[in-house]
């Protein structure tokens, strides 16, 4: 043991020794300088290269990377259509949308009552309102129905039938109850007076002043001034369109109990053209 000391102790007197006579240690002196370089000013950016300034390979497979998804899409497109084919997807258009059967059948109940609102044709076609909106919107959409507001109605007309602006307003209007009666009672009394309309059917003399005014002003009704009455008949386009398309006529008047809903079942075949 004391033998480990002694030889410890040797060499740490040679260490400090040798540490104090060689230069550069423990005599040398210290510098301290900033670790930052300072900052020139000068900005180095990349340098812009074209496409053509690439090599033939990198510019090949930037080509291959644009073409490859081009390719790989028709058929993948063919590919989807043959599998949504077979469950009976198909896209509608004008020449295919009445293939389906409940359209066929709305189109021509359409046809055959022009100007039939959608409460009405919801019941003669006996299906939810929703649905019913549905396939009205495509046959209005594809140009097969037109869709026309008359006095907070809308009324639907197929459009392989012509009608005029005026002829349209009048079927809308023989849809209606209270307007029914007044001109089926018009089209078989000319020159009535609004005591007359109100006496032989039933109704008020307000209500029947209401309803002529807004027809008068909608062009079905003409009026004219006799004395102390106002006499009203059909306008001849109103009476000139009835008297060349009978079908149209409401059915004849009752005394007190209006006109019954006309019904109408016969389909001719040019109404399925168009």
């Amino acid at each position: 043991m004391v033998r480990w000391n002694r030889i410890f102790s040797i060499l740490l007197v040679a260490v400090t020794l040798a540490g104090i006579a060689l230069p550069g240690t423990a005599t040398a002196g210290y510098a301290v300088e900033s670790g930052l370089e300072k900052f020139s000013g000068e900005m180095h950016d990349f340098e812009e290269i074209t496409f053509w300034d690439l090599l033939p390979r990198v510019r090949l497979l930037h080509i291959t990377l644009m073409i490859l998804p081009a390719c790989f899409f028709p058929g993948e497109l063919l590919y989807t259509l043959c599998i949504l084919l077979p469950f009976g997807f198909r896209r509608v258009t004008g020449r295919t949308i009445l293939d389906d059967d409940f359209r066929l059948d709305l189109y021509q109940e359409i046809a055959a009552n022009p100007g039939v609102g959608a409460r009405v044709l919801g019941k003669m076609v006996g299906v939810s309102r929703g649905r019913l909106r549905y396939h009205l919107d495509m046959l209005i959409r594809e140009g097969k129905v037109a869709a026309v507001a008359y006095r907070n109605r809308t009324g639907y007309f197929a459009r392989s039938q012509r009608h005029t602006d005026l002829q349209q307003r009048l079927l809308i209007a023989l849809r209606e109850e209270t307007l029914r009666t007044i001109l089926g009672h018009l089209l078989e009394s000319p020159d009535t007076t609004r005591n007359d309309v109100a006496e032989r059917l039933g109704l008020s003399g307000p209500t029947v002043s209401h309803h002529m005014q807004e027809l008068e002003v909608d062009g079905i009704v003409a009026a004219e001034r006799d004395g102390r009455f106002v006499r009203y008949r059909l306008s001849e386009g109103v009476r000139e369109f009835l008297s060349r398309h009978p079908g149209d006529l409401p059915p004849r008047a009752s005394r007190h109990g209006g006109l019954p809903h006309r019904k109408d079942t016969a389909r001719s075949p040019e109404v399925l053209s168009g």
